[in-house]
């Protein structure tokens, strides 16, 4: 049997859950430090997870409020087992005062607020800087 690697590589990345993305280049370090925020939403049984609603609604919301530079958001799928979790959203923001200028706008109570919306998860919020 012929190894195809197109093959290979897509059931890779499917069996990490999606949330590995493969390339043949090393990602060269960012001239600049820039800095991130990433909410994690970690799956369990019975979790409720809109994500027609999240990608329409409230994305759009949350980018409008803290004026993030991007997202990506990673959906958590099964490799045979439930995956650990049902969305990560990366936003990206330019300096560490860009992100603390977001996280303090008032709009992030409405951003908080939305969130019954599409999930009964509590999500796990973390703070990164690239390097």
């Amino acid at each position: 049997m012929s190894l195809n690697r197109r093959n290979f590589v897509r059931c890779a990345a499917a069996g990490l859950g999606a949330m590995a993305v493969v390339s043949r280049e090393v990602v060269p370090s960012a001239q600049e430090p820039t800095m991130s925020l990433n909410v994690l939403y970690p799956n369990h049984e019975g979790a409720r997870f809109d994500i027609a609603y999240y990608r329409s609604t409230h994305i759009p919301l949350a980018m409008k409020i803290m004026k993030a530079s991007s997202v990506m958001l990673i959906e958590g799928v099964s490799n045979g087992a439930p995956a650990p979790y049902a969305m990560i959203a990366h936003f990206q923001f330019p300096s560490a005062d860009a992100l603390k200028a977001a996280l303090a706008d008032p709009g992030m109570a409405d951003v908080r607020a939305d969130v019954p919306r599409f999930t009964d998860i509590r999500p796990t919020v973390m703070v990164g800087r690239s390097v």
